[in-house]
C-alpha cells in the first residue's frame, strides 16, 4: 500500500451496523501512512463513538456541529483530501451522495470534491436490490464514484444476500487503486466486449448470453488509470463509455478482423468478449421455412482471436477469458498455456446464482503463469478495477523483465 503513505484521506462513516469496522479501517490507513480525517454523520455516532476514532486517526473527528463553527469547512475538506472514502456506506447516505444531494457535512465535502470518491456500501439485501439503488448504481458517474462490493453474506437482521461491507482488506486494495490513478499514462489497451453473431439466415444467428459489462467495465477502469484504451464491441445494450473509442462489430470474423488491424499498434489486449467457437459453415442468402422440415446445420471452429493476436504482436500483454462450467481452474490454465497468453481471467457460467453473462455481479480467478488470485463475488465495476490492478503490477514487472534482456543481449 505505498501508493497510500503520505495521501490525506477523508473517511466518512454513515448510520450502519457495520460502522464498528471503520475502527480496524481508519487504523489499517494508519498504518500505511495515510493521514487520516473522519466525517460521521448524527446517525452513526450510535454505533461507534467519536472519542474511538479520534484515538485511532490521531485528529479531531468532524460532525454537522463542527460546520456552524466553521462556514467553510465543508470546502477546505473537499481541497484538503485526495481520496474521499465512505464506508459503511448506507442506502441513504449512497442515493444522496451518487444523485449529488447535500444535507450534512459529509454529502456536501462529496459535492464540492473533484477527485474520486469510494463508497462501501452496507444495507440490507432487498434494500441493495432495489429498483431506484440500482438505478442509481448504473447511472452514477464512473469517473466520479467507484465502488466495492457488497459481499454476499448474513445480515445483522438474519437476512441473507448482497449488501454486507466489504472487509477492511478488500476497500484497502480498491482505496489503492483508486489513488494510483495515472499508473498506466502512456499504455495503449485493446479491449474486446460482448457477444458475436453468427448467421444461420437473414433473420436467425447463433450467440450466447454475454452482455458486455464486464468488458465495458474493463475499458472504462482502464481509461481511469490513465491509459489510452479503445473497445471493439459486439451487439449489446450498454451506453457508449465516455472518451473512448469504440468499434462496433456482429460477427467473429469482423472481431478477428478488426483485432488483428490494431494489435500491433497496442501494449495490451484484454480479450473479454465471448466470441463464438463455431459458426454456420454456409449462411444461407434467404430465410429457412417452417415448413422445409429439420434443419440440419453444420458448423465450423472458428479461429483463436486471442492466439492470434500474440501471435502477430509477440510483445503484446494479452488477458483472456474463460467462462466454465465445471473444473474452472483447471480448464483455465490449459488455455492460458495453448494460447501462449499472460492472463485469464475465470469464472462459473451460472445464471442461478447470478453470476458473469447479464448479471451486474461476478466472481473470478485472476490466473497467471504463476500464481492464482480469487476474487469474491461483488459488482463487475469492483472485480474490473481489481484485474486492472493485477494487469498493471504484472505489466509493469514484464517491461522490466524486457529491459533486463534486451541490457543482456547488448
Amino acid at each position: 500500500m505505498k501508493n497510500i503513505h503520505n495521501k490525506n484521506i477523508v473517511v466518512g462513516i454513515t448510520g450502519s451496523i457495520a460502522a464498528y469496522k471503520a475502527a480496524d479501517l481508519v487504523s489499517k490507513l494508519k498504518k500505511a501512512g495515510a493521514i487520516v480525517k473522519v466525517i460521521m454523520t448524527k446517525s452513526s455516532t450510535s454505533f461507534i463513538t467519536e472519542r474511538t476514532l479520534e484515538s485511532i486517526s490521531g485528529n479531531k473527528v468532524l460532525v454537522d456541529e463542527n460546520e456552524s463553527e466553521q462556514s467553510f469547512l465543508h470546502l477546505e475538506l473537499a481541497k484538503w483530501a485526495d481520496v474521499v472514502l465512505i464506508a459503511p456506506c448506507t442506502a441513504n447516505s449512497f442515493n444522496k451522495i451518487t444523485t449529488g444531494l447535500s444535507d450534512d457535512l459529509l454529502s456536501t465535502v462529496c459535492l464540492a470534491f473533484k477527485g474520486t470518491i469510494l463508497l462501501a456500501p452496507a444495507m440490507n439485501p432487498d434494500m441493495w436490490n432495489n429498483e431506484l439503488v440500482q438505478k442509481n448504481l448504473n447511472n452514477m458517474s464512473e469517473s466520479k464514484f467507484k465502488i466495492v462490493g457488497p459481499d454476499y453474506g448474513l445480515h445483522a437482521c438474519g437476512d441473507e444476500g448482497y449488501g454486507r461491507m466489504s472487509s477492511p482488506e478488500q476497500i484497502l486494495e480498491s482505496l489503492s487503486n483508486v489513488v494510483k490513478k495515472n499508473d498506466l499514462d502512456g499504455v495503449k489497451i485493446l479491449v474486446s466486449a460482448g457477444p458475436t453473431r453468427e448467421p444461420l439466415d437473414p433473420v436467425r444467428f447463433i450467440s450466447n448470453y454475454s452482455s458486455g459489462k464486464m468488458g465495458y467495465a474493463l475499458a472504462e477502469s482502464a481509461k481511469s488509470l490513465g491509459a489510452e484504451v479503445e473497445l471493439i464491441s459486439g451487439p449489446v445494450r450498454l451506453s457508449p463509455p465516455d472518451n473512448i473509442k469504440l468499434t462496433n462489430i456482429e460477427t467473429s470474423s469482423e472481431m478477428l478482423q478488426q483485432v488483428l488491424q490494431r494489435v500491433c499498434n497496442y501494449d495490451v489486449f484484454i480479450s473479454a468478449a465471448a466470441i463464438s467457437d463455431y459458426r454456420p459453415l454456409n449462411s444461407s442468402s434467404k430465410k429457412h421455412k417452417s415448413t422445409d422440415g429439420d434443419l440440419l446445420i453444420r458448423l465450423e471452429r472458428g479461429e483463436d482471436i486471442l492466439k492470434l493476436a500474440k501471435e502477430k504482436n509477440p510483445s503484446l500483454y494479452a488477458i483472456g477469458f474463460s467462462a466454465e462450467t465445471d473444473n474452472i481452474s483447471t480448464h483455465a490454465r490449459i488455455k492460458l498455456k495453448r494460447k501462449n497468453i499472460d492472463m485469464i481471467i475465470a469464472n462459473e457460467a451460472n445464471h442461478q446464482k447470478g453470476l458473469g453473462f447479464e448479471s451486474d455481479m461476478n466472481e473470478v480467478l485472476i490466473i497467471d503463469k504463476e500464481n492464482t488470485l480469487k476474487i469474491p463475488k461483488q459488482t463487475k465495476k469492483a472485480v474490473a478495477d481489481i484485474i486492472l490492478s493485477k494487469i498493471t503490477e504484472n505489466y509493469k514487472q514484464n517491461l522490466i523483465k524486457i529491459k533486463n534482456a534486451r541490457k543482456s543481449s547488448n
